[in-house]
């Protein structure tokens, strides 16, 4: 029997980073939305929220924006630009929220 057409071995799907990265990056929004009913200090959730954000942000710029695979300067410089917008954003809502949270009806 001629073994040219025979079918070829199944690998692993091109989009299986894509997936695995989906659900690490889902399990870890259920924890940070999760981590307010652990009633832990308000610090210490800031901390944990901002932590993970930064996380999710890094995994999503390494493989959604193919970073892994870039010079170290040019992540560097993504990340960079991605800390600067994080905090330029923080400090400018900051006081908004604080105002909302003083005058919320609770």
């Amino acid at each position: 029997m001629d073994d040219t057409h025979a079918p070829a071995t199944t690998t692993a799907s091109p989009y299986r980073v894509y997936w695995v990265t989906w659900i690490i990056l889902l399990v870890i929004t259920v924890a940070m939305l999760a981590a307010e009913s652990f009633h832990m200090p308000r610090w210490f959730l800031l901390i944990f929220l901002l932590l993970f954000m930064m996380v999710k942000a890094t995994i999503i710029g390494g493989n959604f924006m193919h970073l892994r695979y870039e010079k170290r300067n040019l992540a560097f410089m993504v990340a960079s630009g991605i800390l600067v917008t994080s905090l330029i954003l923080f400090f400018f809502i900051r006081p908004e929220a604080r105002y909302v949270l003083q005058h919320s009806s609770h």
